[in-house]
């Protein structure tokens, strides 16, 4: 009777045993597949694409209010023959038009930003890009380049025309290229030369 107690006691504990692993071996697992316990690679918390970055002077490549492309236009340019096409039409006013610079696409684009006909007060500008992420119809998640482009009305003192375009690189990317349009009146306008407005 004895010994039939002490086999039930050690089969009790064998089986607590097996109940314990059994129960370990799922959260095993999912370490294992996480990257836990020093091998694979650890996975790191998702971090969202930074807000648009204001552009680089030195990406600017070439402003001009003559007319040389007189549309309203926004333009992303990925090959050297499209860009020195677009080049060409917008220098087209100058007497000595400058040879386009050179841009390595295998890295970079250019983008035309044009305001069409306003008045030489008026200007145009290629404010900032960056990546950001958006969902589709379909629900899928998608990174477009965000182009934000700023114009800049003037007080309307002249009646003369003016072309603003401006042509600037940024980074390469073969997705969406969205254009946020934004439009703003001069702070200054209305205000007595003296700047308070009397």
């Amino acid at each position: 009777m004895k010994g039939a107690q002490q086999v039930s006691s050690t089969e009790r504990t064998s089986m607590r045993r097996l109940a314990r692993i059994a129960a370990a071996l799922p959260l095993l697992a999912l370490a294992a597949a996480c990257g836990g316990g020093g091998s694979g690679p650890a996975v790191s918390a998702y971090a969202p694409p930074p807000p648009p970055a204001p552009l680089a002077d030195r990406d600017r490549l070439y402003y001009d209010t003559t007319g040389g492309i007189a549309d309203s236009v926004r333009m992303v340019l990925r090959t050297p023959e499209r860009f020195e096409e677009v080049w060409s039409e917008a220098t087209s006013r100058q007497d000595n038009p400058p040879a386009p610079p050179t841009v390595d696409v295998s890295s970079r684009m250019v983008v035309v930003a044009g305001a069409g006909r306003m008045t030489p007060e008026d200007q145009i500008r290629v404010d900032s890009v960056g990546i950001r992420t958006v969902t589709d119809a379909e629900g899928e998640a998608e990174d477009v380049l965000v182009v934000i482009v700023r114009t800049l009305r003037g007080c309307g003192r002249f009646a003369l025309e003016a072309f603003p375009l401006e042509i600037v690189e940024v980074p390469r990317h073969e997705g969406d290229v969205r254009f946020l349009n934004r439009s703003e009146q001069d702070p200054n306008c209305g205000l007595s030369p003296s700047g308070d407005g009397s």
